[in-house]
């Protein structure tokens, strides 16, 4: 897959220029926004992200997965998650924090129990196929002190103690990503990609604590379904499927 990276030097939100751009006929699959200074990045719902004006990488992707039905959507979920995993492993040295760069369900991207990385998927149908995705994508890179609200930010820089070339991150992520979208839209091998991002989900097969709509509980992650909802055995062995937004990770995970 080629990929068009059109550099802007400042922008509100690469997703909100996206569309717009879009909307204009001015875009194609393969163009990537990129710029090191977004005003207003966005986050699921009102979250915004915070990003240090030239420190971290900041893009919005161009899909057009026609082959997509509406109801697999979570298929591009899976396949930018695990690129973005496997190159945040590649940029770590250490072999204990490389062991801990994970998915937190369905697409944060984590170093231990601290966010890296994070994506909003705004898909938009057209006859149950998904006419187009904007893929936003943020990753923490060169930033050393955060200062919003977020309680677990952790960056590039902090995980592996260098100075990270976000140019070169670019074009080493959109390789990793056109790499899995070939492999899985296109040969549909839909199997080892679900198998490949459930071993990748943080806290898998680990007991920890959640809540949902009925308080707190202890339970643990065995298996997504075809929707991408999230499966979480209880410790009776009644197993319970959520949605996004349905079920809250709780701090700290336990093996007891």
């Amino acid at each position: 897959m080629k990929f068009n990276i059109i550099k802007l030097p400042k922008v509100k939100s690469t997703n909100n220029y996206a569309q717009q751009q879009i909307e204009n006929k001015a875009l194609k699959e393969g163009d990537v926004i990129f710029t090191i200074n977004q005003e207003e990045g966005r986050g699921h719902g009102d979250n915004r992200w915070e990003s240090e004006p030239g420190k971290n990488l900041q893009i919005s992707i161009i899909l057009e997965p026609h082959m997509i039905e509406a109801s697999n959507q979570f298929i591009l979920t899976q396949i930018v998650s695990l690129a973005i995993t496997d190159l945040i492993r590649k940029n770590i040295r250490d072999k204990k924090l490389k062991h801990e760069v994970r998915i937190k369900w369905p697409n944060d991207i984590y170093v231990g129990d601290f966010k890296i990385a994070g994506i909003l998927f705004q898909n938009f149908i057209k006859r149950n196929k998904i006419e187009y995705s904007v893929v936003g994508i943020g990753i923490n890179v060169n930033q050393n002190r955060f200062f919003s609200s977020a309680p677990n930010p952790i960056s590039l820089i902090q995980a592996s103690n260098k100075s990270i070339n976000i140019t070169k991150l670019l074009k080493k992520l959109l390789n990793n990503i056109g790499t899995n979208y070939e492999k899985y839209t296109f040969e549909g091998n839909y199997t080892e990609l679900k198998t490949s991002y459930i071993n990748n989900l943080y806290r898998y097969n680990v007991r920890s604590n959640y809540s949902d709509i009925t308080g707190a509980f202890m339970g643990q992650i065995v298996d997504i379904d075809q929707y991408g909802r999230l499966i979480i055995r209880l410790d009776n062995g009644t197993e319970k499927k959520y949605d996004f937004k349905e079920i809250k990770f709780r701090h700290y995970p336990t093996t007891n």
